[in-house]
């Protein structure tokens, strides 16, 4: 995984990285036009933003603990874009939605370490799936799906359990 940093950034993340800290995923986004570029990396512990600003000489480093934010994600027509709450500040991931099988992948993992370390998420994320699995009784008890479509989605709904 941190062999898609460049050298001097892998450098800069060692030295941030807690002991026995494991990265669960890197994305790189284009920041901007002028050929800034933002890493996110996904650990075991913490979202970590890396920017590289022009010329590679300097990063700013913003480490954020999971038990503290929130994420969300919208699909868009040019970009995709995580948006992420940390103490009241507000941060936005975004991905070119030419890489849309990307973007989804990376918030499905960040939604899994929330859920690992955050009590709370995780007790709203069974109640989220116990509501789901009413609703899907009903529609399925109202004849407006199959017996298959009904054990399939109940099966998914399980998982999230």
């Amino acid at each position: 995984m941190e062999n898609l940093l460049p050298k001097r950034m892998k450098k800069q993340l060692d030295v941030v990285l807690d002991e026995g800290e494991r990265v669960a995923d890197i994305v790189k986004e284009v920041w901007s036009y002028t050929k800034w570029y933002r890493w996110t990396i996904l650990t075991d512990r913490r979202i970590i933003i890396i920017i590289r600003w022009p010329l590679g000489l300097s990063y700013d480093i913003w480490p954020m603990y999971l038990g503290a934010l929130s994420a969300d994600m919208n699909e868009g027509v040019v970009f995709d874009t995580i948006f992420i709450d940390y103490y009241g500040q507000k941060f936005k991931l975004q991905f070119f939605s030419k890489h849309r099988k990307r973007t989804p992948q990376f918030f499905q993992e960040i939604n899994h370490q929330l859920i690992l370390h955050n009590p709370a998420s995780r007790r709203q994320a069974t109640t989220d799936a116990i509501e789901e699995m009413e609703q899907l009784a009903k529609v399925f008890h109202d004849h407006i799906i199959s017996q298959e479509e009904y054990d399939q989605k109940k099966r998914e709904l399980m998982e999230k359990l």
